[in-house]
């Protein structure tokens, strides 16, 4: 199995400040908003080795920084905004950059290049310091939202802080992250998460394939498959059919930590085979969540 997790897809949406207050209203502790070095805005709900992640256009003047050859962080954020909210590329968890992309490359992948980037912090004692990050950004002809880049943070213990961490819904991260893809695009989206990941990873399945990663499944349906999953998809859910990731699919210590959440903030809400399936799509940044009973990673 691949050392590549799933990390963080980035959850783009137009207004950061109103989708961060519905995640609050989820039940999730979450930091106040930051910046990107590139431009975006971001929001962070925070797990073990994993991130929520809402982004926006924070400062276009900054867009164009920090390139990766001809890849710009900041400029394919705002471009799949142009089309609609929802994930248009996530990072996957690394422990060792450097090696995984040799890995992805000789698998047949491409790296379009490096970014490394830091910010400065303070501790709660006072003491200055700053963190230190390295993206491996990896591109695929023809599957723009299914970017994904190796995300490997030197000083976790600047992200990752217990107080933020004991969410009130029970949530403590992600079990899977669900791809749509039509049935003429799967075999590219296969390949290339067979790419990421491995050819070893992929099983197939009754709605379609899973492909394990060093933290998490992805999982990859079509819409009509997805019923399954999640009963039938809203039809404002990915509606150009663009193969990239359509739900974010929690585990929780019990459901009956999540729903009061769900009745007070009268979400839409089906319960499909144990998980929790939100579908009100326009609240959550143009993505579905799901919550299932799990134990939490060690």
């Amino acid at each position: 199995m691949s050392s590549l997790g799933i990390d963080h897809p980035l959850v783009c949406v137009r207004d950061l400040a109103k989708t961060r207050e519905t995640y609050l209203s989820l039940g999730f502790l979450m930091k106040p908003p930051g910046m990107h070095p590139w431009g975006t805005s971001t929001a962070l709900v925070i797990f073990r080795n994993q991130l929520l992640e809402l982004v926006g256009i924070g400062d276009e003047s900054l867009l164009d920084g920090y390139s990766a050859g001809e890849f710009r962080f900041g400029r394919h954020v705002q471009q799949g905004l142009g089309e609609r909210e929802g994930v248009p590329l996530s990072a996957l968890n690394s422990s060792d950059a450097a090696a995984d992309e040799a890995a992805v490359v000789a698998r047949g992948g491409t790296c379009a290049g490096t970014i490394e980037f830091g910010r400065d912090v303070v501790r709660d004692d006072g003491t200055p310091d700053r963190t230190a990050t390295t993206l491996k950004i990896f591109t695929r002809s023809g599957l723009p939202r299914l970017t994904m880049f190796a995300c490997q943070q030197h000083r976790r213990d600047l992200i990752e802080f217990p107080k933020w961490m004991d969410h009130p819904n029970g949530a403590h991260g992600f079990v899977s992250a669900t791809i749509l893809a039509a049935p003429a695009d799967q075999p590219a989206v296969r390949d290339w998460l067979t790419t990421l990941h491995g050819p070893e990873a992929l099983r197939d399945t009754g709605w379609g394939f899973e492909v394990a990663t060093g933290k998490g499944l992805w999982r990859v349906v079509s819409r009509d498959a997805a019923r399954v999953l999640f009963g039938p998809l809203p039809e404002a859910l990915a509606p150009d059919g663009a193969p990239s990731v359509i739900s974010l699919d929690l585990g929780c210590s019990s459901l009956d930590r999540v729903r009061p959440y769900l009745d007070r903030g009268d979400f839409a809400y089906r319960e499909v085979a144990g998980a929790l399936v939100l579908t009100d799509v326009a609240r959550l940044g143009g993505i579905l969540l799901t919550f299932q009973e799990a134990p939490e990673a060690p």
